[in-house]
């Protein structure tokens, strides 16, 4: 049995056991087809192995369903950081050309990047969101969740083209009613209704599911005889940090994750090799030797470590559950047929020190926040991912989140729209999370904003299997942090801190980029770094001599590259 068949065999498994199942595709008897539907759905440091489909064990019935209904993407890039992803999300630009080389909260440390254009945090006057174009073009535009794009009126969900929202204006939050922020210096999370700074959010809040049910009611909200289709935008917060549950849901994995992350990602990679999502024989990175090992660790770090997993687990479980209360939503109001849902995650798995090393978390937490083992994962809790379990999350891939290695980027991504794009199928086009744009707009025939030519380029065609173009791109280069990318088909070129060099690695062969082939193909290497080049001038790319991400470990950068255990 071929990768291919098996994966699309597994696929249709999972299918057949989700609560919500992919519905019939035939639209043949439909003699002209009306403008499609489009729902936009986000997920908030989701890995590439965190979804039933990718190979998890985390239960994910309904976005199984999706992928069973469409297409499952291998070879899709966001950026490694929040807010620059949502910026090429939502202009189809790289994040540089419209001022988020950076999260925003990173100008106070980094004094070298500041006054630059491409680390202002402020977009380009002529440039706007592609959800402009569909209000333009006639449809009900809407948003939920997080938006992490500016706090400035022409910054707002509304100035780029959203006519109704509900969002989260910062990076992160608790998930219930207290709405407790990410640091001191913001100890209190923003979010805004129709416009309007919300005094206190619903006693019962949490943010998946108030997400949801705020998307339900802009589609009932609607006159019946509003014949506009719609585009929606859901941008959960989940998984997210702080790792948070409603109280039903936190023993639901318990006792999962007792075997440790080495066990937890072994059984993850080989899921994927029966997917046929990695080669049978690829080449996997070593957790670093900084990490250390589980059986390294006490009972009592053990039973925290584990419970930090099952935490993580029961958001995405629950976030799939919602996912599957909207689509019986739209099933059951004729829409579903209709619209094209989009899925992706904004970047990889978060493993940084966000507990110790973000702020002055060390000295805050512990003040403002009930800590203990008891109160883990309900309100008044901060609770973050770990590094160990990062590299679960990251299944086969090196590095995560902030990182420009494979895990912090690559990531999960399904388009489903019955009858338009095939089923049970699975794409390795690479493509980029700046090219969902013009892709939903060449899906939906609105037209391009003639202010600006987008970067991102359309995917429809290779979503579609139409055409004798395998990818809608010859390249893709990145730089976030310090850290610099460039890809092409097979071929990625890495630039390695340790080493101060680039590194060239054939991913279809070692997708975990542990062989440097820099010496054995040259010429390969030389134009990618010319591809950086070229890349880092139009984009206004400040090079930097160091790695200046976020709260790192002591030697983390150093550890990646360190001899494995």
């Amino acid at each position: 049995m071929t990768a291919a068949r098996r994966f699309q065999t597994k696929l249709l498994l999972l299918a057949l056991c989700a609560a919500t199942v992919a519905c019939d595709s035939n639209t043949s008897n439909v003699p002209q087809r009306p403008a499609p539907n489009v729902l936009l759905i986000l997920a908030d440091d989701l890995g590439f192995s965190d979804l039933g489909a990718y190979g998890s064990e985390i239960p994910t019935p309904n976005f199984d369903a999706l992928a069973q209904s469409g297409t499952l993407l291998t070879n899709f890039y966001a950026n490694a950081t929040c807010a620059p992803s949502r910026s090429m999300l939502l202009s189809g630009m790289d994040s540089h050309a419209v001022g988020f080389g950076f999260n925003p909260s990173a100008a106070s440390r980094l004094p070298i990047l500041r006054g630059e254009a491409g680390y202002s945090g402020d977009w380009p006057a002529h440039i706007n969101s592609f959800v402009s174009q569909f209000s333009e073009a006639g449809y009900y535009t809407f948003m939920a969740g997080k938006w992490h794009q500016g706090a400035a009126e022409i910054a707002t969900p509304y100035a780029r083209g959203f006519q109704k929202a509900f969002y989260l204006q910062d990076g992160g939050a608790s998930h219930f009613a207290d709405a407790a922020g990410q640091t001191s210096t913001a100890p209190v999370a923003t979010y805004y209704d129709e416009g309007t700074q919300v005094s206190a959010l619903p006693e019962n809040f949490y943010s998946s599911e108030f997400y949801v049910n705020k998307v339900m009611d802009y589609l009932d909200q609607r006159e019946s005889d509003d014949a506009r289709p719609f585009f929606g935008y859901l941008a959960f917060t989940a998984p997210h940090w702080p790792l948070q549950v409603p109280d039903a849901w936190l023993d639901r994995f318990a006792g999962v994750y007792d075997e440790g992350w080495e066990t937890i990602r072994a059984n993850r990679i080989e899921s994927a090799k029966v997917l046929g999502l990695i080669p049978e024989d690829a080449s996997i990175p070593p957790f670093p030797a900084a990490l250390g090992s589980w059986s390294d660790l006490d009972a009592e770090q053990r039973q925290k470590e584990a419970r930090r997993m099952e935490l993580y687990a029961a958001m995405i479980a629950y976030m799939d559950a919602q996912l599957g209360r909207l689509v019986a939503h739209l099933k059951a109001t004729g829409e579903y047929d209709n619209t094209l849902i989009v899925f992706l995650s904004d970047n990889g798995p978060e493993g940084n020190n966000i507990e110790f090393g973000l702020a002055n978390n060390r000295e805050w937490l512990p003040e403002r926040f009930d800590q203990s083992f008891e109160n883990m994962g309900r309100r008044n809790s901060y609770v973050t991912f770990s590094r160990g379990w990062a590299h679960v999350s990251a299944g086969a891939f090196s590095q995560y989140k902030s990182f420009l290695g494979e895990g912090g980027v690559r990531v999960p991504a399904i388009f489903s729209y019955p009858g338009q794009i095939q089923g049970n199928g699975y794409s390795q086009a690479l493509m980029s999370i700046m090219d969902i744009a013009p892709t939903l707009m060449t899906f939906a025939d609105v037209p391009a904003n003639p202010g600006f030519t987008m970067q991102g380029r359309s995917a429809a065609e290779q979503l579609q299997n139409a055409g004798d173009n395998p990818t809608a791109r010859p390249y893709l280069a990145m730089e976030t942090y310090g850290n610099k990318a460039v890809w092409s088909d097979r071929w990625k070129l890495l630039w390695d801190w340790p080493s101060r060099d680039w590194h060239l690695y054939d991913l279809f062969e070692d997708p975990g980029e542990t062989r440097d082939l820099s010496a054995m193909y040259p010429v390969q290497r030389a134009e990618m770094m010319q591809v950086f080049e070229d890349f880092a001038e139009s984009n206004g790319v400040v090079v930097l001599d160091d790695e200046v991400g976020y709260a790192r470990y002591p030697d983390q950068v150093e550890a990646f590259s360190a001899t494995p255990r």
